[in-house]
């Protein structure tokens, strides 16, 4: 007779599992990142606790006997039966305004295998949770680099008051960090700081910066679609979207969500006119220098703007992203050289103009604006002079 793996529910960094009986099963969930401990709320009833949180959960991972684990494992060329799992842990990690993601482990007689569930409880947060499944899984079928999770499935689920609660299995990055500016208390200088939950916080060089806003770079560049200006958008440091493993000496960047995929500013349609091509890249590079250099102080602080060497990483980045959509075939091989020429008969005084053009077409109201405006004629500047050096 076949037994099912035992399921426990689990907060992050915690060994004890949480249970029915448990006080905090029947508290709400908390819904911000700033949160740092546990508050009850009058209105408990009309807000997700932590018991429909793990029920709805529990229930995903069973569903047609556990299909979406045994498909992830799959997936990645685990060739393990449900009889072999001895039990499927779900672990509470954080909380946001549209994800309350877990990790999810599969644990065999010989391994523990870890994959990401993202849950959304909120109206807003299942719409973005639905294009994001979508938008992953579009560019993991278009692309082959390895740069975001992949998806292994997703599906909605009808809570207590009537709650919709949406949710979908995907990779994860095991031993990644997330990172974010903050102020180094020996010096007083704003530095990366990684947040490593096994080795603890640490701060990283100036060189090892640089190669984190190069490998992130790289990877928008790789998604950049030169014929219909798709990109991925939005994104933010502030959110967590990129993370970084250390291996010795070596960094390596991913991003674990993308939220769209699509035009900014025009309707996606082909084009092969070069000098939409060109204009359209330009805007992409603006775009993506300026956000490379936004964040929160230790991520979840004030708007912080980095200093210019991520200019130096972000254009080091999109330089790669090019060349390997070149040698791929995607683009002319020459693209980036060609590229240069086109900044070469531009002037430093036209992009700072189409830069407040971007700017201006952004949401006014965002927190970032002011940051942006501030600092947008030192950044145009640099921008200019380091596309020159392309």
């Amino acid at each position: 007779m076949h037994i099912n793996p035992q399921l426990s529910f689990f907060l992050s960094g915690q060994t004890q599992p949480l249970e029915p009986n448990s006080k905090l099963w029947d508290l709400p969930l908390p819904v911000k990142r700033e949160f740092t401990g546990i508050k009850a709320d009058q209105n408990a009833s009309l807000s997700v606790t932590y018991g429909d949180y793990f029920e709805a959960t529990g229930a995903f991972i069973k569903k047609n006997n556990y299909e979406v684990i045994l498909t992830a494992l799959s997936c990645i060329n685990k060739n393990i039966s449900l009889e072999q799992i001895n039990e499927i842990n779900i672990s509470l990690e954080k909380h946001g305004p549209f994800y309350h993601p877990s990790k999810i482990e599969a644990v065999t007689e010989n391994s523990v295998i870890p994959f990401v569930l993202n849950v959304a409880l909120s109206t807003t947060g299942i719409e973005c949770m639905h294009k994001e499944y979508f938008t992953l899984k579009k560019l993991n079928s278009e692309f082959s680099n390895s740069f975001i999770p992949a998806v292994y499935g997703q599906d909605d689920f009808i809570g207590r008051n009537n709650l919709q609660i949406g949710m979908f299995l995907g990779e994860w990055f095991e031993g990644y960090s997330e990172f974010h500016i903050s102020k180094d208390p020996s010096d007083g200088k704003e530095k990366i700081l990684i947040w490593d939950n096994l080795k603890g916080n640490f701060f990283i060089s100036t060189d090892k910066a640089i190669e984190i806003y190069r490998q992130a770079s790289m990877i928008m560049s790789c998604f950049y679609n030169i014929y219909t200006f798709e990109q991925i958008f939005p994104w933010h440091h502030a959110a967590g979207d990129f993370v970084v493993k250390q291996t010795g000496d070596s960094l390596d960047v991913k991003l674990i969500t993308a939220r769209q995929h699509s035009s900014l500013f025009e309707p996606t349609v082909q084009t092969k006119d070069q000098g939409l091509i060109f204009e359209g890249l330009f805007m992409f590079l603006v775009v993506l220098s300026i956000r490379m250099r936004l964040d929160r102080i230790d991520g979840t602080g004030d708007i912080v703007w980095a200093d210019n060497m991520s200019i130096e990483g972000t254009i080091r980045g999109f330089r790669e992203g090019i060349i390997i959509k070149s040698k791929s075939g995607v683009i002319p091989y020459n693209f980036i050289d060609e590229f240069r020429i086109y900044h070469q008969s531009r002037s430093e005084e036209d992009l700072f103009e189409l830069s407040k053009v971007i700017i201006n077409s952004f949401n006014q109201s965002a927190p970032d604006i002011p940051v942006i405006c501030r600092n947008l004629a030192k950044h145009s500047s640099e921008l200019f002079h380091a596309v020159k050096n392309l």
